[in-house]
């Protein structure tokens, strides 16, 4: 078994876009709205990672507000030509539509890449501003020179954020593709199959030792906090049978903040910025 570095491919992703940074005027502005811990972790993470490479950053906390109030935060940061970049962090209250906020974020300066726009071209197969958490996936797979192409590839995901992108990236490099979810019957049935098994429940140990084949490759994206720990969704006994596997926690977690970088580098390259 192979325990595959995040924190290094993050490493070697940074090193690259703060290169690639200098002399760029970039600054990317987060929205994070509501007490949180885990929003407001997520943002500090984010906001380290700024300060490594050299962006210049803004967060703006709102403690409660309206729909209406943070899509006009929005539009003044689409209208602000010292921002290049906009991402709103999750997660947000219940009451606050984040599709529908995502909508708002101009295309070019959606660093999460989650616009209609930039997931409509990621499923057409024109990767410019990929969704985070599966750009970061696909970013181990490509470290780890796992070729796609014919792949029996099962995520257990179906969320906008992560499963449903993470297919279109599997399907647009020639796997064959599995999605499962909560609704899913017989889960064990597409697991005991899959050559590489993607899993984002946040369910503590939900893949054990019989869901899976000997060899397998897990790129195991779950989170679970329970008693101060850190938990992912693959227990022990599954780990123990797979090729390669992702840790957690410095396994995907790093590389998404490390892609979040890159998707700024082309956001400014989308608006046309020299300097």
């Amino acid at each position: 078994m192979h325990i595959i570095d995040g924190i290094k491919i993050a490493e070697e992703i940074e090193k690259k876009v703060r290169k690639e940074a200098e002399g760029k005027k970039i600054k990317i502005a987060t929205i994070v709205v509501g007490e949180s811990k885990e929003s407001i972790l997520f943002a500090k993470l984010k906001e380290k990672a700024f300060k490594r490479v050299g962006f210049d950053y803004e967060t703006i906390y709102f403690e409660e507000a309206k729909q209406s109030k943070i899509e006009n935060e929005v539009k003044k940061m689409n209208d602000d030509v010292k921002i290049t970049g906009i991402n709103i962090q999750l997660p947000l209250p219940k009451k606050l539509n984040y599709i529908n906020l995502v909508k708002k974020i101009d295309a070019k300066k959606d660093i999460e890449g989650m616009n209609p726009c930039n997931i409509g071209n990621t499923l057409l197969g024109n990767e410019n501003i990929v969704p985070c958490t599966p750009k970061a996936i696909l970013k181990i797979i490509e470290h780890e020179n796992i070729k796609l192409q014919g792949k029996n590839v099962v995520i257990i995901n179906h969320s906008n954020i992560v499963g449903k992108p993470l297919a279109m990236l599997m399907l647009n490099r020639n796997a064959t593709v599995s999605v499962c979810h909560v609704f899913t019957k017989n889960l064990m049935e597409y697991t005991k199959k899959a050559d590489l098994l993607i899993t984002a429940t946040g369910i503590k140990w939900l893949i054990k030792g019989q869901y899976v084949k000997e060899g397998v490759i897990i790129i195991d994206a779950g989170i679970k906090e329970q008693d101060g720990k850190i938990y992912g969704d693959v227990h022990e006994s599954a780990a123990k049978k797979s090729s390669r596997i992702t840790p957690v926690p410095g396994g995907v977690g790093p590389v998404t903040i490390a892609s979040v970088l890159e998707n700024a580098i082309m956001s400014y390259k989308m608006l046309g910025k020299n300097s």
